[in-house]
């Protein structure tokens, strides 16, 4: 067996400069997955992060930074070493101002030759795009301008761009487009966190390294499939991003959709990033819905973990008589003969009765439902198979039983973020946990049919598993959906 350390993945120098360096998303996940890279010690000697923005000054960012790794978040969960804080923050840079004006990329240019002019020497340069998707065009134009999007002499430009890309089949051709007039498509690095999950990651590795399983994994056996993700908390600060977007297009078009592909993909033809892709995307381009088939939701005030809840008409920067969908389930159908008449169900949703992400693949049984295996995404990630037993006695009782595999009893000090796997690979110009064009194309042709024929919007209690009539579109079909086991992985 070949072992590759982490430390192996990247060593070169290089610059890291993010755009909406004060964003929600650099708060939440780009600057606690820098400080863990930072933790275990797998960053190069010589490396700058220049956050950019214009809502602070440098004192501010300061402050704001330390705060992001202190501040109560569900994806960074461990205290802060002092040691690794100061190593981090000695390597932080915060370049203020307005990144509408060409002159803000030319001083950008600018600064990063002046950095190299005092000592920190690197032609290597990564940015981090997580801005709003309405000024991609200003963006990508004065990059192009002020030579941004050139490799300078001996080293590599690239580009990280967060999902989503577009909000249709033909946006998402345009913004590509202007993606490749600006960047050549090896430059370019296609962000959807959910790739960068090591157990999604790791199902390839469980379908595909265990021929026991692979071999049950088929029309023969399978029932059906289940995906669920709801989640116990609402649309946060982000309400004017969702009256735009929608529950269907935030996480269906990309989270969800990879992770079918992940789960129900054919084993790629070769070892190579680009065969890995191409057998996602054959199986995107196999899935299908009929809107009919599909049940938009919104939750309305409620309780969650015991505290009330407005609905989300009440929520900040939303429309009081919105019709946009914060919950959604479908079925979908494989057009290939492996799972040939084996159906999949999905729901995802805010604010219902947990957070959970799971996938569950159902084999026929007397009882459906009897026989399930398992892949806990998150939280308490791990793989159960639920089998049934005879309980100790004269009598024969049989119950459900979950033999279980969970990673934090396994490793449980090597369990990575996405954020923090998705930077070391861009870094090192690994592109496995990437989308291409075609992939992303290739989502919205699914997800566009079922946007422009939607059904009415269905309503429900916030801190509930979300309306009837997602009961009523899998119970329609005899069957019912699978309540994450609470136990899962926490012995």
């Amino acid at each position: 067996m070949i072992v590759i350390t982490q430390q192996n993945v990247f060593n070169v120098p290089f610059s890291f400069i993010i755009f909406g360096g004060s964003g929600d998303n650099s708060y939440q996940k780009i600057y606690p997955a820098l400080y863990d890279i930072a933790e275990k010690k797998m960053f190069p000697e010589n490396f700058a992060i220049i956050a950019t923005g214009r809502r602070y000054s440098e004192e501010e960012f300061s402050a704001f930074f330390q705060h992001s790794l202190t501040s109560d978040n569900r994806h960074h969960k461990h205290s802060i070493d002092s040691d690794s804080f100061k190593f981090l923050k000695s390597h932080m840079y915060f370049f203020p101002g307005d990144n509408t004006k060409l002159s803000f990329y030319k001083d950008l240019d600018r600064y990063l030759d002046k950095l190299g002019s005092e000592g920190f020497h690197s032609n290597n340069r990564l940015f981090y795009l997580g801005l709003p998707q309405s000024i991609y065009p200003t963006v990508f134009k004065n990059v192009k301008k002020s030579g941004l999007n050139k490799s300078r002499l001996g080293g590599w430009t690239r580009i990280m761009i967060e999902k989503p890309i577009g909000y249709d089949v033909a946006s998402a051709r345009r913004y590509d487009k202007m993606f490749l007039d600006t960047f050549s498509e090896e430059q370019i690095f296609r962000l959807d966190h959910y790739l960068g999950k090591e157990t999604l990651e790791n199902i390839l590795s469980f379908r595909f390294d265990n021929n026991i399983f692979e071999n049950l994994l088929h029309a023969g056996y399978l029932d059906h499939i289940q995906i669920s993700a709801p989640e116990n908390f609402g649309i946060g600060k982000r309400g004017k991003f969702y009256e735009e977007t929608g529950a269907l297009k935030d996480v269906g078009q990309n989270h969800i959709l990879q992770m079918i592909a992940l789960a129900t993909m054919e084993r790629p033809r070769g070892d190579t990033d680009k065969e890995l892709v191409r057998s996602r995307i054959d199986l995107i381009k196999n899935l299908s819905a009929k809107p009919a088939d599909v049940v938009f939701g919104q939750y309305t005030d409620g309780e969650v973990d015991g505290k009330k809840v407005v609905g989300y008409r009440d929520e900040e920067s939303v429309d009081p008589d919105s019709e946009v969908e914060t919950f959604f389930a479908f079925k979908a159908h494989f057009k290939h003969d492996r799972f040939k008449n084996v159906p999949i169900y999905v729901r995802a949703g805010k604010q219902m009765t947990t957070w959970v992400t799971e996938i569950n693949y159902v084999f026929k049984s007397h009882n459906i439902g009897d026989n399930v295996l398992t892949i806990r995404i998150q939280p308490n990630e791990g793989v159960g198979l639920k089998i049934l037993t005879k309980k100790p006695g004269y009598a024969k009782v049989l119950e459900p039983t979950l033999m279980q595999f969970c990673y934090k009893h396994y490793f449980p000090e090597e369990t990575f973020d996405a954020y923090e796997k998705l930077l070391q690979d861009a870094f090192a110009g690994k592109r496995t946990s990437f989308n291409t064009s075609e992939e992303v194309e290739a989502e919205w042709q699914f997800i566009d049919p079922l946007v422009k024929n939607r059904t009415p919007i269905t309503f429900h209690k916030a801190g509930s598993w979300g309306p009837k009539e997602a009961f009523d579109l899998i119970e329609y079909d005899g069957r019912n959906w699978i309540e994450p086991y609470a136990a899962f992985c926490q012995i």
